[in-house]
């Protein structure tokens, strides 16, 4: 939670220090690419794994990683850490309602009202969460982090079906290699301007991919092992509560009421949904 949290800040930096939005997510990734790839081999591979599950798999690495990665660090050069992880943070009750359409989870009236809790939290945070006057470049950043989101809980929805066959580091690991490779064509100039960071920024791209991205991810799901899944995730309510710590302690943003109402709404909506 702590440092998916500052992940939101970490990123928001290097876009506002002249990292491109790929230059970010290639960094971060090929740092922990050889990680996922011992994480793989340690699982004991995806044995049995039949060309739609690789199809499917392929599908969800592009979710997880390239579609997430390149819209969420495109879209915080125009909105605050903060405002992005309030967003992102829609996305369980956006794999819900996914979920719902296609049959895989049960409609029931509650889980409808906490999905529309949420999402009327997330049309605050994009409307009004930043404080500015209502205008396609103040939505327009939050706009692509809600198609992050959308793509993260596109990534749920792919995956849930291996998860019953195959270990989910297995899973995880060779989805994050898929979307990893999926991510090169974009880094035309990345290797120059990452080449070019300052040490501070360096230590930044380190901690997206060694701590937030390898480390977050295995270390959840040990915590998933440990946890029953819907305590595990109550844990991941606290992440945009950090978020809007950080950005607003190392990034001076500003915490607007409508912010903090939005949130509260998203949270308490996704809460409620499961």
């Amino acid at each position: 939670m702590l440092v998916w949290g500052g992940s939101f800040a970490a990123i928001k930096a290097l876009v506002d220090h002249g990292l491109h939005a790929p230059d970010v997510a290639i960094g971060r990734y090929l740092i922990a690419a050889p990680g996922f790839g011992i994480a793989l081999a340690a699982a004991g591979g995806l044995p049995g794994l039949t060309r739609r599950d690789a199809l499917r798999l392929v599908a969800a690495g592009l979710f997880v990683v390239t579609v997430y990665h390149l819209t969420l660090n495109a879209g915080e050069r125009t909105t605050t850490a903060g405002t992005a992880s309030v967003v992102i943070a829609a996305a369980p009750a956006m794999a819900l309602t996914m979920s719902l359409g296609l049959g895989l989870e049960r409609f029931s009236p509650r889980r409808a009202a906490g999905l529309a809790v949420a999402f009327a939290g997330v049309l605050v945070v994009i409307v009004l969460g930043s404080g500015q006057r209502l205008s396609i470049d103040a939505v327009g950043g939050p706009l692509l982090v809600l198609l992050s989101a959308s793509s993260f809980a596109a990534y749920n929805v792919l995956v849930k079906p291996l998860l019953g066959r195959f270990d989910a580091v297995a899973v995880s690991a060779a989805a994050s290699l898929a979307g990893t490779l999926a991510l090169l064509p974009f880094g035309a100039g990345s290797a120059s301007r990452l080449g070019g960071v300052d040490a501070v920024d360096l230590l930044l791209v380190l901690y997206l991919g060694l701590v937030c991205t390898l480390a977050g991810y295995v270390l959840w799901t040990v915590a998933l092992r440990r946890l029953d899944p819907s305590r595990a995730v109550a844990y991941l309510y606290g992440v945009p509560v950090v978020a809007v710590a950080v950005g607003a302690v190392t990034l001076g943003e500003s915490v607007t009421a409508w912010l903090a109402l939005g949130g509260v709404l998203v949270v308490g909506g996704v809460a409620l949904s499961q």
